[in-house]
């Protein structure tokens, strides 16, 4: 068995929402995913979406003026309602990066971190950066 070799770069973010965890981690493997994926006036479609390990998930970003946009990965780890870890590739991207969510308690809501690792360029992590802070926002919305 030969272990996984990631890249340095990578991106965190923690953000507080007024919902339990269960609420929270529930979401992203529900079909809804698709309603708050994405920066602001993206939308997604979620095509493909088995919520256990070893399923994959596919959503087809609409992106006003870019087309469509196609998101895949395969569930590592599904650790309800705790921890959530999945590969994420861009379709015309030829590198997977990891995505892992942790949800912890935090008074009456959930403190969520996102971790997403192995970019390939640091471009790519600010790129994601933006569009991790518009999915979170959107969330946020949808979760109220």
């Amino acid at each position: 068995m030969t272990a996984e070799v990631l890249s340095p770069l990578l991106l965190e973010i923690r953000r507080h929402f007024d919902a339990p965890p269960e609420a929270v981690f529930d979401a992203w493997l529900d079909k809804s995913w698709g309603e708050w994926a994405g920066p602001p006036g993206m939308h997604g479609e979620v095509v493909q979406l088995e919520p256990r390990v070893g399923g994959r998930y596919r959503i087809v970003m609409h992106a006003p003026g870019r087309g469509e946009l196609v998101i895949g990965g395969t569930y590592r780890e599904i650790v309800r309602p705790s921890k959530l870890v999945m590969t994420w590739k861009w379709e015309h991207e030829e590198q997977d990066t990891l995505l892992t969510l942790s949800f912890r308690p935090s008074g009456t809501g959930t403190e969520l971190l996102l971790r997403h690792e192995n970019f390939a360029l640091a471009e790519r992590r600010d790129s994601h950066h933006a569009g991790w802070t518009g999915t979170l926002d959107k969330l946020e919305a949808y979760l109220a």
